[in-house]
C-alpha cells in the first residue's frame, strides 16, 4: 500500500506535526485526512503527500453562525 503523509497546517502554513498512513487509495487517504484535521483545532486546513505527489489540500469548513439561522 502507498505511504500517505498528512500535514495539519496552521493558517500561517505550519505543520507543527504530521501523520504517515499506509492506505488503498487517495480516497482514503483523504478520509484519514479530514478524521486528523478534526483533532487539531488550531488546524485551519490538512495536506496530504504520497511521496513527492500532493494529493489534496482540503480546508477546514467553518461552523455556522448560529445568529444567522
Amino acid at each position: 500500500m502507498p505511504l500517505y503523509t498528512i500535514y495539519p497546517t496552521k493558517p500561517n502554513g505550519v505543520a507543527a506535526t504530521f501523520e504517515a498512513l499506509s492506505c488503498p487509495t487517495d480516497s482514503i487517504a483523504v478520509a484519514e485526512a479530514l478524521l486528523l484535521l478534526g483533532q487539531h483545532a488550531s488546524a485551519s486546513h490538512v495536506v496530504v503527500w504520497q511521496g513527492l505527489r500532493r494529493v489534496v489540500t482540503c480546508e477546514r469548513v467553518p461552523e455556522p453562525d448560529p445568529r444567522l439561522a
